[in-house]
């Protein structure tokens, strides 16, 4: 790295880029790195939207899932107490391809 700057500096017909032309590339560069990071911070706080209602319908759906066992577990009792007066039906087949 120093060996290319000592020969772009020892070479009088290279052009040298202006300070003004560097102070606007920097400008450049400073404007295109604010705006990825607004970009990636957009980016982030939708996923973040997303896996807080992932994680709410997930808890629903535990919360609904318990609540039907119950239930399920309340009826299968009521069936055996029920003794012979419920006729079991046969589960249905699954349909064929």
């Amino acid at each position: 790295m120093a060996q290319a700057v000592k020969e772009i500096l020892e070479a009088p017909q290279t052009r040298r880029p202006e300070p003004e032309e560097l102070r606007a590339e920097v400008s450049r560069l400073k404007k295109a790195e604010r705006e990825l990071r607004s970009e990636h911070a957009a980016e982030v706080r939708e996923l973040k939207g997303t896996v807080a209602t992932y994680a709410n319908q997930i808890q629903f759906l535990t919360l609904r899932n318990a609540e039907l066992e119950t239930q399920n577990a309340r009826l299968l009792e009521r069936l055996r107490q029920s003794g012979d007066n419920v006729a079991v039906l046969p589960a249905p087949s699954p349909p064929s391809p």
